[in-house]
């Protein structure tokens, strides 16, 4: 039954925040530049839209995480199994179509090309929420209406309003970007990410282990979840490793000049920094870091390292950055591949592939398989939240693969996947530091 319980008040007050300071918070990892893009041979991907070329007349008879690609296109026809998805969107509050449009590739390629489930098509109703915790709730209500077998997660910022009435109606909430606690911890979510937490937790052992800082300073934005993922998991991991000399600097989330706050973070001399700062505040801290003549090594989130940040601020002031991915990176890797012919054909124009929509796109593509894996016939919310609370060691598409025993990250029982790859800016490319970095096995020594 639908709940109309009152939900928990929303964290933010009211302040005017731009697209900016919500990415802050958003930990959004994710490979975004990948010489895949093309083929191997640069780094643009193609166009959304801009081919005819069936998707399986590239990939047939290969096997993917979500099982083998059909020899020749196969269309589904039967009865439609609903899937919902929920996104904020329309609002300077922040706005992120480009999910929305990553999964709807994904749903056309399954219903076009592979046969969708048993020969049964996705159906996905979305609904846009634009940072309102009544809207979301009133969402996830839509969703129950409508009969959905699950949720596809997006970015809902509000997430304090839909998940409580998912969580009533066992109504599972599968990828997206976890931004708050509702996300991380509720029993209904399962997420094919680290988050911040993630994020600071590798920051902290690749600092530590392989680059031998004795000094590190971390920055981040004042709100819940990211203060957790700084000071809980970015400097207790520093010092569970030896590392006793950190700095933590807040400052408020509606920051747009980095002046102040990186001059602080090099005071101490620090042989890293830790910058929770992502999408357009990429730009202005990366030059304001190179215009101050920091020579401390600084870690960003993933979509920090987006190709035209190095048009807008200069390739010396990229040159060096250490950012986390969520997908290997190596031009060989065929899901990557498959993605991008999968926007080539089936994506908006307005959707750059090059983007967070490969996180909405991986979950979209996870949901398939475990449904895949229900069959036709078995099209329950429960049998789905079994199957994937049993997942360990499950293939993900184009990411490390994943376990939902809920016992991944202590107080995080929603990570499913948290493990990171932490690559460097070098040139025009991204150049891989490590292979996967094992958080859980690190959060939990």
């Amino acid at each position: 039954m639908v709940t109309t319980a009152r939900a928990r008040s929303c964290r933010w007050r009211g302040v005017a925040l731009g697209l900016t300071v919500v990415l802050v918070l958003t930990g959004c990892v994710e490979k975004i530049e990948d010489s895949a893009a093309s083929g191997g041979g640069g780094t643009t991907p193609p166009a959304a839209g801009s081919t005819d070329d069936l998707v399986v007349e590239q990939f047939a008879g290969e096997r993917m995480s979500f099982g083998v690609i059909p020899s020749t296109p196969v269309v589904a026809t039967g009865e439609p199994i609903v899937v919902g998805m929920i996104n904020q969107e329309n609002t300077p509050l922040g706005s992120f179509p480009e999910l929305r449009l990553g999964v709807e590739a994904a749903v056309d390629l399954i219903n076009e090309e592979l046969g969708g489930v048993g020969g049964r098509p996705i159906e996905l109703v979305t609904c846009i929420t634009t940072f309102s915790v009544e809207q979301s709730q009133a969402c996830a209500q839509q969703m129950v209406q409508r009969g959905a077998i699950a949720v596809v997660g997006g970015i809902d910022i509000t997430s304090n309003g839909s998940i409580p009435v998912l969580e009533a109606n066992q109504l599972p909430y599968i990828g997206g970007i976890p931004i708050n606690f509702d996300e991380m911890r509720s029993p209904i979510s399962f997420q094919f990410s680290g988050g911040a937490p993630g994020a600071f937790v590798a920051f902290a052992e690749y600092a530590a282990r392989t680059q031998g800082a004795t000094r590190v300073a971390i920055a981040y934005g004042e709100y819940q979840s990211i203060e957790l993922a700084a000071v809980q998991f970015g400097a207790g991991t520093l010092r569970k490793l030896g590392v006793t000399d950190v700095v933590e600097i807040p400052f408020p989330i509606t920051t747009t000049d980095f002046l102040p706050v990186l001059t602080k973070a090099n005071e101490s001399n620090p042989d890293a920094i830790f910058l929770g700062a992502a999408d357009t505040a990429c730009a202005p801290a990366m030059k304001t870091a190179h215009d101050l003549g920091i020579e401390a090594k600084i870690y960003l989130v993933g979509s920090c390292a987006a190709p035209g940040i190095a048009d807008q601020v200069g390739e010396e002031a990229v040159a060096g950055r250490i950012f986390n991915v969520e997908g290997p990176v190596s031009s060989g890797d065929r899901e990557a591949q498959l993605y991008f012919a999968t926007v080539a054909r089936y994506g908006d124009p307005a959707l750059q592939a090059a983007s967070a929509a490969t996180v909405s796109f991986r979950g979209a593509m996870n949901l398939y398989a475990l449904l895949d894996e229900l069959g036709p016939d078995r099209m329950s919310s429960r049998d789905l939240l079994a199957l994937v609370r049993d997942a360990r060691n499950r293939p993900s598409f184009n990411g490390h693969s994943y376990t939902c025993d809920g016992e991944q990250v202590p107080d995080l029982p929603a990570l499913c996947a948290p493990q990171q790859i932490l690559v460097e800016r070098r040139g025009d490319a991204l150049a891989a530091l490590t292979d996967w970095i094992d958080v859980p096995a690190i959060v939990s020594s």
